[in-house]
C-alpha cells in the first residue's frame, strides 16, 4: 500500500528512519489540501483547501502500518486520536495514484497555515 508523507516522515524529517524497510517511490509528490504548523514540531494536513501540498510517496510492507499508526496517533480511538487514515489522489510525474495519507482529525493542530505547501526540515 502506498503513503504519502508530507512532514517529519520525509527524507531527512527526524522519523524518517521509520520507513527504512519501505520503498521510495517518488521523491516528489503533490496532493490538495492544506498543511499547518501545529506549533508541536510536525505539520498536519487538511483535504479542505486547494493549495498544492508537497510530499513524497513509499510503497509500505504490511509489517510497518502499526508502528506509523502508533507515531501518527491513529490507533481507532474515536475520541482520542489526532490524525486520521484517508486514500486520496496523489499526483506523481503526471500520473494520478492514490495514496494513504495522514489527515489531521483534531482540528486544533491546525494552527498556523503553510502556504507553500511544503513543510520544511528546518521547522523541527
Amino acid at each position: 500500500m502506498l503513503l504519502f508523507v508530507y512532514g517529519t516522515l520525509k527524507t531527512g524529517g527526524k522519523y524518517h528512519f521509520y520507513l527504512e524497510e519501505a520503498s521510495l517511490k517518488a521523491e516528489q509528490a503533490v496532493a490538495a489540501g492544506s498543511l499547518y504548523d501545529t506549533g508541536f514540531g510536525y505539520p498536519a494536513m487538511s483535504l479542505e483547501g486547494t493549495d498544492q501540498i508537497h510530499g513524497e510517496v513509499y510503497e509500505i510492507p504490511e509489517v510497518l502500518w502499526p508502528a506509523l499508526d502508533f507515531l501518527e496517533d491513529c490507533t481507532g480511538d474515536e475520541v482520542t486520536d489526532l490524525y486520521e487514515k484517508s486514500v486520496i489522489p496523489v499526483e506523481v510525474n503526471g500520473e494520478v495514484l492514490e495514496a494513504t495519507v495522514y489527515l489531521a482529525k483534531d482540528k486544533s493542530l491546525l494552527k498556523t497555515k503553510i502556504s507553500s505547501g511544503i513543510w520544511e526540515i528546518a521547522y523541527v
